[in-house]
């Protein structure tokens, strides 16, 4: 699952890159957009965020690109639910999670849904530690990449090298991300402990989303829209175009190419839900563990995509 996922991201960041050459004369702050979905199409909406406010991506656009990502989005998800029932797909990819399925269907997969999805126990303990975690994180994270961006050369004292180091250890939010897979890494179980993690973090995914389209601008949505719709468009069908292509010449299973895909651009939360729909129960936690993985390589992509794009325009 790891290898198909990162053989999928090459196709966001192809499909990223041939999108912002053919339309980067006609949308405005396209730099800005396409480091945004670079990371939001590696990873998901956590990535979105990050990207939208390391870049300072002007509000009214923001929330045009949300309304094309989410149309996208929608119309992606039913393609994706559909190709394991065409016969092309069937007759050329490996599917032994759809024949196990069929095998064994017993009609007790809204049962198994419906465990998965289930309440999850959480007390104020770990509301509280969630929360201050993440703020000693996020502070912790800001202050060290504020000192390092002062202390590396810059300007004429500098070279690629410390342009190079400098953009890694002295952006906030790669810092963040950073410092997160350390800290996890050191205190696994502390963090493995944390219940209702998701649920928060989701939560406020959402809220950051209605946040920025309280005020977007109908008019603005409509005439940018299309062509943002076309935009993403270009690098969706790049992904599911490198994702096949890829997954069919290292002989992976098409469950698995398109699980990796989902979690590309929806990122783990939908892939999962994918996943329990087609009651390809085994590669559930695979797929959260894997689209997970996304929300770190997201902002790295993002913002190497960003930092290119800056200097095309």
């Amino acid at each position: 699952m790891l290898a198909i996922f990162l053989l999928s991201t090459i196709g966001t960041v192809a499909g990223t890159i041939l999108s912002f050459m053919l339309l980067k004369d006609v949308i405005p702050h396209l730099d800005k957009i396409g480091a945004m979905m670079a990371g939001s199409y590696t990873g998901g909406g956590v990535n979105f965020a990050a990207m939208s406010a390391k870049f300072e991506a002007p509000g009214d656009l923001v929330s045009a690109t949300v309304v094309a990502d989410n149309a996208m989005m929608a119309l992606f998800f039913f393609v994706l639910m559909g190709i394991p029932a065409v016969n092309f797909f069937r007759k050329n990819y490996k599917t032994p999670h759809m024949e196990e399925v069929e095998k064994n269907a017993t009609g007790d997969d809204e049962t198994q849904a419906a465990s998965f999805w289930k309440r999850k126990e959480i007390s104020l303990k770990d509301i509280a530690s969630s929360i201050a975690t993440a703020f000693v994180l996020v502070a912790v994270s800001f202050q060290l990449a504020d000192f390092f961006a002062g202390v590396i050369p810059n300007g004429e004292n500098a070279n690629i090298f410390y342009d190079l180091l400098r953009g890694i250890i002295g952006d906030q939010y790669l810092m963040l991300t950073t410092l997160t897979v350390i800290a996890v890494l050191l205190a696994p179980d502390y963090f493995e402990n944390l219940q209702g993690t998701q649920e928060l973090g989701t939560f406020l995914i959402y809220l950051f989303f209605v946040v920025i389209g309280v005020p977007a601008s109908i008019a603005l949505v409509v005439t940018t829209s299309p062509l943002l719709l076309i935009f993403v468009l270009i690098i969706v069908l790049m992904n599911l175009f490198f994702s096949l292509i890829l997954g069919k010449l290292f002989k992976f299973n098409l469950e698995e190419i398109l699980l990796a895909s989902n979690a590309n651009l929806g990122g783990p939360t939908t892939a999962a839900a994918m996943a329990i729909a087609k009651g390809w129960n085994r590669l559930i936690v695979p797929i959260l563990l894997v689209g997970t993985l996304g929300y770190i390589v997201g902002n790295y992509i993002g913002t190497g995509l960003g930092a290119l794009f800056q200097t095309l325009l």
